[in-house]
C-alpha cells in the first residue's frame, strides 16, 4: 500500500531512457505528459550522454540522482533492464514501472528467465515492480499523466488494466464523457505487483468510489476472488475480461503472458463476487457513467418518453432484453397526456411516441416528462432526443430541448437517463456530442442508443441487487 501511494503521489520521478529526441517513445509517452503545471514532483531524466532534455538536467544513471526516488519509469531495451533494476536498489527507489517489452509475453525462455531475474533483484533490494510491458500509473491528484489534454481534476473512478492501450483509451474515453478519474494503472505482465494488489489498494482508497478493470488472466485466482469479493462489497466493480475464446487465449499469451482460463469459470467467479461483467470498453464507460450520475433506481420499471414509432419500439425491446420492465401507463395518466397531445400518429401507453407539436415545444415536452415521472408505477425514466431530426433546426433547438427536459427531470425524484439518437450521421453526431456533454455536466448520464442505456442501467441495478442479496446471507 505504501509503495503504491508513492507511485500515485510521487515527490520524485526518474525516466530512464528519456531521449533528447522529442519523438522517442519514452520521452513522448512519459516525460512530456509530466511537464504539466499540475505535476509537482521533481523530474529526473536519465540518459547516458545527454546533459539536458526538455529543459531538465539529465543524469547518466539513477545512482547519480541526489535523492531517493518514489517512482521510476524504465524505457530501455530489455537486455539493459536488469542493470536498471540494480541501480534502483542502489538509489533506494520505491516503485519501478517497466515500459520495456520482451519478457515472459514472448513465450521464449530467455525472456521468461530475464523476467524472473529482475523480480528477484527487485525483491532483494526492496523495490516493487509494475510490469514489465506496461505504461505504469496515471494519477491526476499526484500530477502523473499518461495523456495530455485530459482533465487534471481528481475524480472518483479508478481503472486497472493489463493492457496499456486500453488504459490510455479509457483515459481519453473518460475525458470525452466528463468522467473524472482518480487513478489508472497499466500493469502488463504483472511479474511482481498484480491485479489482486491493485484491487485491494483501490478498495481501501478513499478517493475511489467506482473500480473498473480490464484483465486477461490472474496470477493467484484464490486471492483475486477474495479481493473481488471485498471490493464489490465496498463499492461497484466493473470488469472487462479478455481471452474468453481459444483465439483470445492464444492472443493473451503473446500479449501479457497471462493464463486466461475458462470463460465459464470466470463467469461463475464474477457472479460469486457480485461484480459487473462488461462486454467491451464502451460498456465499461457506459456503466461507470451510470454509477457516477444516476440516482439508484428502486426497481427495474422504466418509463420511456420520445418521438418516433421505430425508436420507441426498439427502446422498449432494448429495455426488456436487458432485464428491465416497461409497464403500460394507466388510463388516468394517458388521459392527462392526451389533453395536450394529439391522438394522430402517437402512442401514450409506454413508451410514449409523442406528437411533433409536443416534441418541438420545450414546455410541452417538459410537462410530459414530469407527468410520467410522477407516476409511482415506474422506477426510472429514459428520455429520447433525436439529433438527426433536429439537423434542419440546428444545435440551439436540441440545446433548448435538453435544457427543458433536464430541468423537468430535476424537479422529480426519478433517476433519469438521456438518449440522444444520432444514427451515424456526422452532423447529428457533432450536435449530440455538444449537447450530451452539457447534459452530463448537469448530472445526467447520456447514451447514443436505447440498447446502451438499458444495458448500463441494468448493470447498475444488478450490482445493487447482488450486493444486498450477499449482505442478507452473511
Amino acid at each position: 500500500m505504501a509503495a503504491l501511494d508513492s507511485a500515485f503521489s510521487p515527490r520524485s520521478i526518474a525516466i530512464v531512457g528519456a531521449s533528447p529526441d522529442p519523438d522517442s517513445r519514452t520521452t513522448r509517452n512519459f516525460l512530456q505528459p509530466l511537464l504539466q503545471p499540475r505535476c509537482q514532483a521533481r523530474i529526473y531524466p536519465v540518459h547516458p550522454r545527454a546533459s539536458e532534455i526538455l529543459g531538465h538536467r539529465t543524469y547518466a544513471s539513477l545512482t547519480e540522482i541526489p535523492e531517493p526516488l518514489d517512482y521510476v519509469v524504465c524505457g530501455v531495451p530489455a537486455p539493459v533492464v536488469p542493470a536498471v533494476v540494480r541501480d534502483c536498489t542502489t538509489a533506494k527507489a520505491r516503485v519501478l514501472a517497466i515500459f520495456t517489452a520482451g519478457f515472459s509475453e514472448t513465450g521464449d525462455e530467455p525472456g521468461i528467465t530475464m523476467e524472473r531475474e529482475i523480480v528477484e533483484i527487485a525483491r532483494k533490494g526492496g523495490v516493487r515492480i509494475i510490469g514489465p510491458n506496461c505504461l505504469g500509473v496515471h494519477s491526476p491528484a499526484g500530477g502523473v499523466f499518461l495523456e495530455v489534454d485530459v482533465p487534471e481534476t481528481n475524480g472518483q473512478v479508478s481503472f486497472l488494466s493489463q493492457s496499456g492501450g486500453y488504459a490510455r483509451q479509457f483515459i481519453v474515453a473518460a475525458a470525452e464523457r466528463e468522467i473524472l478519474l482518480s487513478k489508472v494503472i497499466s500493469f502488463g505482465n504483472a511479474a511482481d505487483l498484480n491485479e489482486a494488489d491493485f484491487l485491494e489498494y483501490f478498495t481501501e482508497d478513499t478517493d475511489t468510489r467506482v473500480i473498473a478493470a480490464y484483465v486477461e488472466g490472474v496470477r493467484d485466482p484464490r486471492r483475486f476472488l477474495a479481493a473481488l469479493k471485498q471490493a464489490s462489497s465496498a463499492k461497484p466493480v466493473v470488469i472487462l475480461k479478455g481471452g474468453n475464446t481459444e483465439a483470445g487465449r492464444q492472443a493473451t499469451m503473446s500479449h501479457t503472458a497471462s493464463l486466461s482460463g475458462s470463460k465459464y469459470v470466470w463467469e461463475a467467479l464474477c457472479r460469486q463476487a457480485g461484480v459487473v461483467q462488461a462486454h467491451d470498453l464502451e460498456d465499461v464507460a457506459d456503466t461507470i457513467q451510470a454509477f457516477c450520475l444516476l440516482k439508484r433506481p428502486r426497481g427495474r420499471r422504466v418509463g420511456i418518453v420520445g418521438i418516433g414509432g421505430g425508436v420507441s419500439v426498439l427502446a422498449a425491446d432494448n429495455c426488456e432484453n436487458a432485464g428491465l420492465a416497461v409497464p403500460s401507463f394507466p388510463a388516468e395518466l394517458r388521459g392527462e397526456l392526451a389533453t395536450f397531445t394529439s391522438a394522430a400518429g402517437t402512442s401514450l401507453r409506454n413508451p410514449i411516441d409523442t406528437s411533433a407539436d409536443v416534441y418541438w415545444d420545450e414546455a410541452a415536452m417538459a410537462r410530459t416528462v414530469e407527468l410520467v415521472a410522477r407516476w409511482d408505477g415506474i422506477d426510472l425514466l429514459f428520455i429520447i432526443l433525436n439529433a438527426v431530426a433536429t439537423i434542419r433546426r440546428g444545435v440551439d433547438t436540441l440545446s433548448r430541448q435538453s435544457e427543458a427536459v433536464v430541468a423537468a427531470a430535476r424537479r422529480t425524484e426519478k433517476p433519469t437517463a438521456i438518449i440522444i439518437i444520432s444514427g451515424g450521421v456526422e452532423e447529428a453526431e457533432q450536435m449530440a456530442r455538444v449537447v450530451g456533454r452539457r447534459c452530463v455536466k448537469a448530472g445526467f448520464p447520456v447514451y447514443p442508443s436505447g440498447f446502451r442505456a438499458a444495458r448500463a442501467v441494468s448493470h447498475v441495478i444488478s450490482y445493487y441487487e447482488s450486493r444486498e442479496s450477499r449482505l442478507s446471507q452473511s
